[in-house]
């Protein structure tokens, strides 16, 4: 509804390591006057760092892909839980246990530990609760998430493109000629587009993004990273005219 309210013609729901939410969308495509696309966002590791990998116009059905998605989701909550496992020595009313009996309203954002930590009276953001995983040295290389190149085969044998999520978010370069280069790398891994529309996009690194993709003839897309109260963003929030994206290949 809110979608449509704003004139919103494509859209994608790409949560983390599961379509529930791409198949609820699915349902309602025929209601609203909008394209509905088949989404996630896929966790990979490259070098230590954590890629999210978006997978558009896959075959939700698909045995094989849907068995990487449940199995990423399980290694995600496990980041969580092996945090919780260095807590609990300093924290006595912390624990395993207790963690997995607390529930929280998912329409707010964010994901389950960040929720906890703020019943538990450690933090009062979502944000803040970043702090407490820099703080034990905590990161998602402490699992074994699938590679890019494992990824983006895995999306393509799902009928789908595998699309590079907010570089500008992960690739912690400023110098423009590193970050290209560095992009540009990943990309040879299998990827078949940039979302180079991003709030977390500097206008320079927008730029550079359209311009590797129009000279590597690669997908163009627009996020608004939406996750509910969890940040500001909200849906439509690029307001990107569909001329400035390439979406062939999806469409």
């Amino acid at each position: 509804i809110e979608a449509s309210n704003k004139d919103i013609g494509i859209l994608a729901i790409t949560d983390h390591d599961m379509i529930d939410g791409s198949i609820e969308l699915m349902k309602f495509q025929h209601k609203y006057n909008i394209k509905c696309i088949p989404g996630v966002e896929i966790d990979a590791i490259d070098d230590g760092v954590n890629y999210h990998i978006l997978g558009y116009g896959v075959d939700i059905e698909d045995k094989k892909f849907n068995d990487l998605i449940n199995k990423n989701r399980i290694m995600l909550e496990e980041v969580n839980t092996k945090l919780i496992e260095k807590m609990q020595n300093d924290y006595d009313y912390i624990s395993l246990s207790d963690y997995s009996k607390f529930n929280y309203d998912k329409r707010k954002g964010g994901w389950k530990l960040l929720h906890y930590f703020i019943e538990k009276g450690l933090t009062k953001s979502l944000f803040e609760g970043f702090d407490l995983y820099k703080e034990y040295n905590h990161s998602y290389n402490c699992v074994q998430f699938p590679s890019i190149e494992l990824v983006c085969k895995c999306i393509h044998n799902a009928g789908g493109k595998a699309i590079l999520a907010h570089p500008g978010k992960v690739i912690k370069e400023t110098n423009l000629d590193i970050f290209k280069k560095e992009l540009v790398r990943i990309i040879n891994l299998g990827i078949d587009g940039i979302e180079c529309y991003s709030p977390s996009h500097t206008n320079e690194i927008t730029s550079l993004c359209i311009e590797i993709c129009k000279d590597r003839d690669l997908m163009i897309t627009c996020g608004s990273d939406c996750h509910g109260g969890f940040e500001d963003t909200e849906i439509g929030e690029m307001k990107i005219l569909i001329e400035k994206l390439n979406l062939e290949g999806i469409l």
